[in-house]
């Protein structure tokens, strides 16, 4: 049986807990002898609890082995589908070796579905059951898995190669932990790896792994939720009052969305925050706040966050919402002590003072972290329903926009949420850079999505039919671009524009782009020696000319103030110009657009 929970004494569980891997335990458990406790909790007195034993067809972990975002389901391990007795066993001890690893239970989880999946393939034919694992019935499982597909947002696609890698990672695990077990017989690939067989080899892939899968959530999807989930914080007290549970909801995921939105944590990391987990700091009158709790995947321990304001107001509104289940969950503690419930009141403990608290129903009202799973599947596309969008949000993808936000923030274009990420800049990046107690991974994110942008921007540069003007970096760039026996050098126009524009910098003006390796101190960027102008900048000119034309109609401005608006006329007009815009044309649309406002008002 599993999840036995009996509780021992510490000597009790010496004797009892399930012995380390060796040579000794492997005989054990090739044979079906080897028992022992896998999973457990230590108790406040000093005492064991057990949660399951090896020889159990079910292994239960307790919650704090799993992150924040696991379900009760996602932190049980099931080996009794696998049919064969030889084959669980074999499982078992892959699992059990992988434990020692101190892998997530979510990477156990997926380590136990490649090897079921591989056992149910070999059960399916009478000559891979005979031979076992060789070199021949590994290539056969190859050539199986290639078939294999997927279905994704409707569409049928070939499985992934990453997919087909840690399918194939199963049969590396078996001959490695199971050498001795009758059924492996040979490596599964002696001259090549499970990466090589899934096609992960050469440049073209390391050249993909520079490009993330994860979407960018876009802008006419991200600003309406911006704006309707902003709306909610703006009136929570409102809301908090009224107690009606789909606003209730409605706040809460909107706290939710701005946390995941201005932090880059995961799902998990912000299930994982506790009431009033943010301390403030103030640098060169600028003032960052700090998140700090626990990421499962990177850290041991407690890490911290940038975030600006708004994050740590999200906080506090859901402490408010959780207030009342967090007043519950003390009573239920209470009601398991009397109960000698231990396990219970362990698994409260561990969610306690949790911003993210959730009562189900289906589960007499018991108390839980919020899963992940159901803000992922149901509770974020609610919001996109909200405004009308089928946007197919999911909580991975704000990760990304958040390291886009940031990239954007740095290169001097804060875009449509800069009231919120005022602080984002170069000093952030530093910060990251330099505090170890920050996430780590999510500064490498932010430095890949600074790489991309700058190549998708210089790239752009080297175009031939990408309008770009400037002082003399630009006009360089136009005469290389234009030369034909220089792309055939390189291979190709991309590459040639990698290795000319992999040592240039950049940073934005505002409007134009600056190469500078040091700070632009010139008012005129566009016309500097390192300046370039390119179609990003469009909208700023074409908005600078509206503004010049009108201060052109002016009559209250003087000769000297009309000579000004002149002269910023011409220079905006010589700049259109080079960038091939019909002035001309642009002028009288803007006098037109102008006529029509005036005579609706």
């Amino acid at each position: 049986m599993s999840a036995i929970e009996l509780i021992l004494t510490q000597a009790e569980f010496a004797t009892q807990q399930c012995p380390e891997p060796s040579d000794s335990s492997l005989e054990r458990a090739i044979d079906g002898s080897l028992t022992g406790i896998v999973t457990y909790i230590k108790l406040a007195n000093g005492e064991y609890q057990t949660y399951s034993r090896f020889e159990d067809d079910v292994w239960v972990f307790p919650a704090s082995q799993g992150t924040k975002a696991n379900t009760a389901s996602q932190l049980k391990l099931n080996f009794a589908t696998i049919s064969d007795t030889q084959m669980k066993r074999m499982a078992k001890w892959v699992v059990w070796s992988k434990m020692k690893e101190n892998l997530t239970v979510g990477f156990l989880g997926g380590v136990l579905s490649h090897l079921k999946a591989y056992f149910q393939w070999v059960l399916s034919s009478d000559t891979t059951v005979t031979h076992g694992l060789t070199a021949f019935t590994s290539n056969a499982y190859v050539k199986y898995v290639n078939t294999l597909t997927s279905k994704q947002k409707g569409e049928i696609k070939p499985l992934a190669a990453t997919t087909k890698a840690h399918k194939f990672y199963a049969l590396e695990d078996l001959y490695r932990y199971c050498k001795t077990f009758d059924f492996v017989k040979e490596h599964p690939w002696s001259e090549s790896s499970a990466s090589e067989q899934a096609g992960i080899v050469g440049e073209a892939h390391q050249e993909a792994r520079k490009k993330p899968k994860t979407l960018i959530i876009p802008d006419e999807v991200l600003i309406p939720l911006c704006q309707l989930t902003k709306s909610y914080l703006d009136r929570a007290d409102e809301v908090l009052a009224s107690k009606g549970k789909k606003e209730s909801l409605l706040l809460r995921d909107s706290c939710i969305f701005w946390l995941l939105l201005t932090t880059g944590m995961r799902i998990h990391e912000i299930l994982g925050i506790k009431r009033g987990a943010y301390r403030s700091e103030t640098k060169d009158d600028t003032t960052y706040y700090y998140i700090e709790t626990v990421s499962e995947k990177t850290h041991t321990g407690l890490a911290e966050w940038i975030a600006p304001e708004i994050a740590t107001q999200a906080i506090d509104i859901l402490g408010q919402l959780s207030a009342p289940l967090q007043a519950q969950l003390e009573q239920d503690v209470l009601n398991a002590k009397e109960a000698n419930d231990h396990a219970e009141v362990h698994r409260l403990k561990q969610i306690s003072d949790h911003i993210c608290l959730a009562k189900y129903p289906k589960k007499n009202n018991a108390l839980s972290i919020l899963s992940g799973i159901s803000i992922t599947n149901q509770r974020l596309p609610n919001l996109c329903k909200q405004i009308g969008s089928d946007w197919n949000l999911s909580s991975h993808q704000f990760r990304r926009t958040f390291a886009n936000y940031a990239v954007h923030s740095e290169l001097g274009d804060l875009r449509a949420l800069k009231d919120h990420f005022k602080h984002w800049s170069i000093t952030m990046t530093a910060l990251y850079a330099f505090n170890d107690n920050l996430d780590a991974e999510l500064f490498e994110e932010l430095l890949r999505e600074k790489y991309l942008v700058e190549e998708e921007i210089k790239q752009d540069w080297f175009e031939l039919d990408s309008p770009i003007a400037g002082g003399g970096m630009a006009q360089k760039i136009k005469k290389v671009r234009q030369d034909g026996e220089l792309i055939k050098v390189f291979g190709s126009l991309q590459n040639m524009a990698k290795a000319y524009s992999s040592s240039i910098p950049i940073h934005s003006t505002g409007i134009a782009w600056c190469t500078n390796d040091d700070e632009c101190r010139c008012d005129k960027s566009e016309d500097c020696e390192h300046g370039i102008v390119d179609k990003r900048h469009l909208p700023y000119w074409e908005g600078m000319l509206v503004q010049q034309m009108k201060l052109m109609q002016l009559d209250d401005i003087g000769e000297i103030g009309r000579e000004a608006a002149r002269k910023g006329l011409e220079r905006i007009e010589r700049l259109l110009s080079a960038m091939g815009i019909d002035v001309a044309a642009m002028k009288q649309e803007i006098n037109q657009r102008e006529y029509i406002e005036v005579k609706n008002v």
